[in-house]
């Protein structure tokens, strides 16, 4: 493998010689020629002192171009084989190769975009790794667990009660296998998406109040108190079901994240031209790396798995948000809770 990597270096080395080369021999013959049309219009005239000033002129000049030329080519070309040798380590899935910025001379910006594409593609490749561990967790706990209490249901001495409570929870599983596999969907839907159709106005402050309702079984399972006295009813034009999306995953990530006798706030208005909502919790927190990181896809701050998920709940809600045009923010302290606020145009 070093042999060939060598021998490609070399091989590269001795193509940009042979274009200095080529470079310098097409200078050279351009003055030359342009010396052989000048004393062929000199001899027309009938001069030959001419041709001999031309020549003494010329062939100086001829000689101090190539050389500079060659120097200078030279100077350019050993910043692109810099570059070249980068390139060459990005394509065999070398992400972490950088170039040095202050040794770029007239390719540093360049190299400074070099640089930013190779973070960029390191963090994918660190996100596609963390994803497909995350999914061959999230998606093997469930099928064992399926697999288990199947196999328990099958045996002789199993009471009914027992047979129940493995039934519910093969329900469960099964819950939860579905929604991994929706939200990987529409994630893959809304990455190809770059409008948002079949728009309708409809009553946004009843969406919420009714997913509010939709998620009781989940907050009143935690005795946590959803105070949504702040939502007052406001017309928006946008799809009313990749909105409901937004609203479900921002509750169910607050509903998660907060303790039992927590609360949860929300909020819903106009203001300044445009339709604003809030939803509060005093739940965990969040420190500043999860933070920068948590609209991420398959991102979780908790890397222990004893929350069930797959990180995919915000990157959904943040890319329908983005598509209606609005902007999603957060705020958060650790140990105190969160805020998420969504803003959208009035259409």
């Amino acid at each position: 493998m070093k042999k060939r990597k060598k021998y490609a270096i070399n091989l590269t080395k001795r193509r940009i010689f042979k274009m200095l080369l080529v470079q310098t021999v097409i200078i050279v013959l351009a003055t030359f020629g342009s010396y052989m049309f000048v004393s062929a219009m000199a001899k027309l005239a009938g001069t030959t002192k001419m041709n001999l000033t031309l020549l003494a002129i010329l062939i100086p000049m001829c000689v101090v171009l190539g050389v500079i030329n060659y120097i200078l080519s030279k100077y350019i070309y050993r910043y692109v084989f810099v570059l070249s040798e980068g390139i060459k380590r990005v394509s065999d899935g070398d992400f972490s190769v950088r170039l040095e910025e202050e040794k770029g001379g007239p390719l540093t910006e360049v190299y400074g975009d070099f640089n930013k594409m190779c973070a960029e593609l390191e963090n994918v490749e660190l996100l596609k790794n963390d994803f497909l561990n995350n999914y061959a967790h999230e998606l093997r706990t469930p099928i064992t667990s399926i697999n288990g209490f199947a196999r328990l249901l099958m045996e002789n001495d199993v009471t009914e009660s027992e047979r129940n409570a493995y039934l519910q929870l093969i329900a469960d599983e099964s819950k939860r296998l579905a929604a991994l596999a929706n939200s990987t969907l529409l994630m893959s839907k809304l990455d190809a998406q770059s409008i948002v159709l079949d728009k309708a106005e409809y009553d946004l402050g009843e969406q919420l109040r009714q997913s509010v309702i939709l998620l009781s079984g989940e907050w009143s399972g935690k005795n946590i108190n959803v105070d949504g006295g702040e939502i007052e009813d406001v017309i928006y034009n946008g799809n009313q079901s990749l909105m409901q999306e937004v609203w479900y995953n921002l509750l169910s990530n607050a509903i998660k994240y907060t303790p039992r006798g927590g609360e949860i706030k929300l909020g819903a208005k106009e203001q300044n031209g445009e339709i604003v909502v809030t939803v509060s919790d005093n739940g965990a927190g969040m420190n500043e790396e999860t933070l920068s990181h948590i609209f991420e896809k398959y991102y979780q701050g908790d890397k222990s798995h004893s929350s069930k998920g797959l990180g995919l709940g915000l990157s959904i809600a943040e890319k329908i948000v983005k598509l209606c045009d609005g902007v999603i923010e957060v705020k958060s302290e650790k140990d105190v809770g969160s805020t998420f606020i969504v803003r959208l145009p009035k259409q």
